[in-house]
């Protein structure tokens, strides 16, 4: 039987080239490969650009593509956008900052004179959600008593978006400044559309709806049972709200309340129920509560609804979980790693940060038993809630190692940024793992190293190796290739955001993203939102190239709020300090050399080759300065 060799590319059977259009290092190539003639095209674009997103992406979860709006093709464009604002930290920031007027001054006036007990402006806690469907964006926030939310719609590259702003007064329903704000806040979807479930520091649970034309109608009451009584408490009795979470798996929907001592379980009915009865209640103050100052502070839902993560305040063992079965729940403390624990010398004191557990999928799907969790001797700890899994990792800021965060926010295993702690900061940490995709690799090839060399305190040089080509080929990278993807030269960022705020002594509070492929997030602090952006700092203004996401950024993303929001925008001017590799280590008490701290400049007046390698450069241009050149 004869067998006849492929005279080409094309004479491959169909899977071959699929294992090639995977594992192509950057989307450059496999563009160049598509335009070489338009069988290769049509074979690129409809599978090529799939298997492209799939094995550079893995751990992202990814909307499937359902029309023009959203195809493969776009999502490699901006991922890979993405990809490169992030690494090189081009992040803009705009605050929108509560301004009130009329009444709402005299009820602000009443918080610094300390209504109610309480000083200050209120906490915000954010929620958001963005349908690539529609290019449709929704945020909603607690702002004290009240409720907002931003309805904004992309029209397309170059095209000012559609938004409108709504406002739930809590006065007008009768709720109070600080006792009755807003503590917690998600966005769900409801048979009836788009909802929006609150709660309340007073015990108030409610789902309200999230459509435009409907905003904040009241949809359902959620009645809480009294673990000791078996009684529905009344509204004059409720039980302090610790916190919500929510479960959407398919069209099933699941909401775990935590209060002081107990754990209450609700699912939301097909059809409209104006009062929602628990479908479960679980007393934790007898089952797992060793101390009477202890006292449930967060919960969230892991492993597709089969486990709850617990942060409790005021035990020795603060992080449990419960596993939940037909016949009840059973209670677990999380495993330790006697290895990680003695590596990293932790002391587990007690002391985590309760708003900070975040759930980490590594496969873009909806079950993981792996918990990401700040703690306030300033680490940030990656474990495995049923085994000592092999994926543990400890990490910390290298510069200031004791400031604890107080929220956390994860994109796959890329990355996660962390907030709070230490006022307006924002920290991008890189989980360490393998990635597939690097933005550098779809740069040439040059012979020496990235630069600036970063401020490494414990972190060794690799750059004594010998390893490294002057040009890629003979399966050796070049020395740039090679060590860009090296964690040395990939430090984490830190963004300080207190100094354009009237309010410098602000704090945040919460973290939320539309979604994996969102080009924003929203940070949640001290009297309004921040949104932080991903924008690359332009060769020159006005700008001659689009600096927004392709297909899924809005380009007047910076502008001014609408008139009559209650709210004010304004450019947040970032610096800019790098802190190390991000890992935990036993010596991280000595002193170490203080990295720079470098403000948000702009386009640097360079001409001739300089301006060409400032592509190659580790930061966005708005970090850059002539002397890293040299």
């Amino acid at each position: 039987m004869g067998f006849s060799v492929p005279k080409s590319f094309l004479d491959l059977p169909l899977e071959i080239q699929f294992l090639v259009f995977a594992n192509f290092d950057c989307a450059r190539d496999l563009r160049a490969l598509a335009l070489t003639c338009k069988k290769l095209r049509d074979a690129v674009d409809n599978d090529g650009w799939r298997r492209f997103v799939e094995r550079s992406f893995p751990s992202l979860s990814i909307p499937i593509p359902n029309g023009n709006r959203h195809t493969w093709k776009q999502l490699a464009e901006s991922l890979t956008w993405q990809g490169r604002c992030w690494d090189r930290r081009a992040l803009q920031f705009q605050v929108l900052l509560h301004s009130p007027q009329g009444d709402d001054v005299r009820r602000h006036q009443a918080r610094f004179r300390g209504n109610a007990g309480y000083k200050g402006l209120f906490h915000s806690v954010v929620d958001a959600h963005f349908d690539p469907a529609t290019h449709e964006e929704l945020v909603v926030w607690g702002a004290g008593e009240d409720i907002v939310a931003r309805y904004r719609e992309r029209h397309g590259v170059d095209k000012s978006s559609k938004s409108t702003w709504h406002r739930v007064n809590g006065r007008e329903l009768g709720f109070r400044a600080a006792y009755d704000d807003v503590n917690s806040i998600k966005i769900v979807n409801h048979h009836t559309g788009r909802a929006v479930v609150t709660g309340r520091h007073n015990g108030t649970v409610s789902l309200i709806s999230a459509e435009p034309g409907h905003f904040g109608q009241p949809i359902s009451e959620l009645k809480f049972t009294s673990p000791d009584t078996s009684e529905t408490t009344t509204a004059a009795e409720p039980e302090n709200l610790s916190s919500l979470d929510i479960l959407q798996h398919g069209a099933e929907t699941r909401i775990a309340v935590a209060t002081r001592n107990s754990l209450v379980i609700f699912d939301l009915p097909g059809d409209i129920a104006a009062e929602l009865e628990p479908s479960a209640t679980f007393d934790l103050k007898t089952e797992i509560f060793s101390l009477n100052t202890s006292r449930l502070s967060r919960a969230r839902w892991m492993e597709q609804g089969e486990t709850i993560a617990l942060a409790l305040s005021g035990s020795p063992n603060p992080l449990r979980y419960l596993s939940l079965t037909p016949t009840g729940i059973t209670h677990h403390t999380a495993a330790k790693n006697a290895t990680i624990t003695a590596q990293f010398e932790l002391k587990n004191n007690g002391n985590i940060c309760p708003n900070s557990l975040e759930p980490v999928y590594r496969s873009g799907g909806s079950r993981t038993s792996l918990l990401l969790s700040a703690w306030r001797d300033g680490t940030i700890r990656l474990q495995d809630l049923r085994t000592p899994s092999p994926f543990d990792a400890v990490y910390q800021d290298n510069v200031d190692p004791w400031v604890d965060a107080e929220a956390l926010m994860t994109y796959g295993t890329e990355r996660f940024v962390a907030g709070g702690g230490d006022g307006l900061t924002v920290k991008i940490f890189d989980f360490r793992w393998d990635r597939p995709y690097h933005h550098t690799s779809g740069l040439s090839c040059l012979n020496r190293t990235p630069f600036p060399a970063p401020s490494q305190a414990f972190l060794k040089n690799p750059a004594s190796s010998a390893f490294g080509n002057e040009k890629c080929g003979q399966g050796r990278a070049c020395h740039y290739h090679e060590f860009s993807k090296h964690i040395y030269y990939r430090p984490n960022a830190k963004f300080y955001l207190s100094r354009s705020l009237i309010n410098s002594s602000a704090s945040i509070w919460s973290l939320a993203r539309g979604s994996d492929i969102s080009p924003n997030f929203y940070i949640g602090i001290s009297g309004g939102v921040i949104e932080a952006g991903l924008e690359p700092c332009p060769n020159n203004y006005p700008p001659d190239q689009l600096i927004t996401d392709p297909n899924f950024g809005f380009p007047d993303w910076r502008g001014r709020t609408a008139e009559g929001s209650g709210y004010m925008s304004r450019q947040v001017s970032p610096a800019l300090m790098e802190i190390g590799d991000g890992y935990a280590y036993k010596h991280n008490d000595r002193p170490i050399l203080l990295p720079k701290l470098k403000d948000c400049g702009g386009p640097p007046a360079w001409t001739g080759s300089r301006l060409e390698l400032s592509k190659y450069h580790r930061l966005d241009m708005n970090y850059q300065m002539e002397s890293d050149f040299v």
